[in-house]
């Protein structure tokens, strides 16, 4: 056919990303292989990666729980786990098809919708997994991309979050657990964070909290999320003078002690926390929030003190970078500006003064 000549190099990238994609159906030969063990096969792959420290066990321990949602996802009535994959993509199932189907069930789960795009374009991985041996014909839900958030569902949670919400859900708390519910509200710790935090990261002389460690998923415990993520917040007074009465009511304790242990002085389990929130909030009679939505609610406040300083905000938030902050919190961005000390502003910020 001739020389074909392109604009740029990347319309050059493209066609040849396209010719090799028709290259793959072309060689394509059926092999018999049932879902479930296909899926061990991905497993046992991203086993293998683990063991060459390409990533941490809670990584590895996540994937398996990405494989085990992925096997139960019904495909025409079957769970991909019991399907032939040589006969999934085939007429009338179509890549547009399988990915409707996949989407609508994903949509439906009780997630937070970064974590519903997360798990499509994980399903999106095994099924490339899946091509790439031939299993499949074609990659089984293709280039669809998972629908965009709604905005109706950002404002939502904005009303969720509101100052007036997030009141009413601390005064209708456990008393016992009045103050962790607070004290996440008012400074933005992720919850491996404020479970890991020991009495000695606390500095109330300068009214900061340093942040270094986290507890993280499946009760690991290790440095932050991000590197970012080990920072300096500012320690707000009406906070302080709490956990300074929590701390002398539980007598002398050790600078090693967590600041929101357990009756033994151990971790909190999370899903306890959660359930605590949910109580709070069926208490004071609104909608419920998510643990992690305490964390929004606090950059929300940084935002209305400092909306002219997305940087200071972005490391108070533990973000890394300013385009996280802007991309995640850009829709409360306004325009005030103040001039007071961090933890004075804050303080005024959160109480309304």
């Amino acid at each position: 056919g001739g020389r074909k000549f392109f604009k740029c190099e990347l319309e050059a990238k493209a066609h040849a990303a396209s010719r090799w994609q028709e290259y793959l159906k072309e060689q394509y030969i059926p092999v018999t292989i049932k879902g479930d063990k296909a899926i061990a096969q991905w497993l046992s792959y991203q086993k293998a990666r683990y063991d060459n420290g390409e990533f941490l066990k809670q990584e590895y321990i996540h994937k398996t729980s990405i494989a085990d949602k992925f096997s139960k996802i019904i495909v025409q009535g079957k769970q991909l786990s019991k399907w032939d994959l040589s006969e999934l993509v085939k007429h009338p199932r179509s890549p547009a098809s399988i990915s409707e189907e996949i989407i609508k069930q994903i949509l439906v789960m009780d997630l937070a919708y970064k974590t519903k795009k997360t798990l499509y374009y994980s399903f999106k991985n095994i099924f490339t997994f899946f091509f790439e041996r031939k299993w499949t014909h074609d990659s089984a839900i293709g280039s669809t991309l998972f629908p965009k958030n709604k905005h109706g569902v950002i404002d939502n949670k904005a009303a969720r979050i509101s100052k007036e919400n997030i009141e009413k859900i601390i005064q209708n708390s456990n008393p016992k657990y009045r103050l962790a519910i607070k004290f996440a509200a008012y400074t933005g710790l992720r919850q491996g964070e404020q479970r890991e935090l020991r009495w000695k990261d606390i500095n109330f002389q300068d009214n900061i909290i340093i942040i270094s460690r986290g507890v993280q998923r499946y009760g690991t415990v290790g440095r932050t999320k991000t590197k970012n993520g080990q920072r300096i917040i500012p320690l707000v007074p009406s906070i302080s003078k709490e956990l300074k009465e929590l701390r002398m009511s539980l007598g002398k304790l050790d600078k090693e002690a967590l600041v929101f242990g357990n009756s033994r002085g151990n971790y909190i389990h999370d899903r306890f926390l959660r359930k605590q929130l949910e109580k709070a909030c069926k208490q004071a009679e609104v909608s419920h929030i998510r643990w992690h939505d305490l964390r929004h609610f606090y950059a929300s406040i940084l935002l209305q003190a400092y909306g002219d300083d997305l940087h200071k905000v972005a490391t108070f938030m533990g973000h890394k970078s300013i385009e996280i902050t802007r991309n995640v919190y850009g829709h409360w961005l306004d325009d005030k500006n103040r001039n007071a000390e961090d933890a004075a502003k804050l303080d005024a910020a959160f109480n309304g003064s």
